[in-house]
């Protein structure tokens, strides 16, 4: 059984091993850091094991956005990125909510539009030279008033 929490400081390790494959490991160790800081930052068990995480921001324009999210290479295509991605649509209290992928990874790619996410753009010349896809997601407001999804 998967279950989603928000990341504790002893999650670091765990949460920073699976971002330095995306990220480089110096660059996934401030990620992270900041995120769990901030209190945006989920962490994915099984077992007692950390298998996944997501990192996010509350700031980004009035809207929320995923900066990170990290499935460990055995617990792929199970249901965890959605798991994550759905803590994270009832934590948040914007009803927007973007994420984004390199145009080269396209299981990335399937996977927000099967979450319910609809492209929203693109940002070029980023270090990484990838062109970098932007989805989004509109929240409808739950019974009591936070957003919920409205495909999942």
């Amino acid at each position: 059984m998967i279950e989603v929490r928000p990341a504790e400081l002893d999650d670091v390790a765990a949460c920073v091993e699976l971002a330095a494959g995306l990220a480089g490991p110096p660059r996934s160790r401030l990620l992270v850091q900041g995120a769990l800081e901030r209190r945006e930052l989920l962490v994915a068990e099984a077992g007692g094991e950390v298998i996944g995480t997501l990192a996010y921001r509350t700031d980004w324009f009035g809207c929320s956005l995923v900066t990170l999210v990290s499935v460990r290479g055995d617990w792929r295509r199970r249901g965890v990125a959605r798991a994550l991605y759905r803590a994270l649509e009832v934590r948040i209290s914007s009803p927007r909510l973007f994420s984004s992928t390199p145009e080269t990874n396209a299981e990335a790619i399937r996977m927000h539009g099967a979450l319910g996410f609809t492209p929203s753009g693109y940002v070029d010349n980023l270090p990484q030279g990838a062109r970098e896809l932007l989805f989004y997601k509109r929240l409808e407001p739950g019974a009591d008033g936070s957003p919920t999804s409205s495909v999942l």
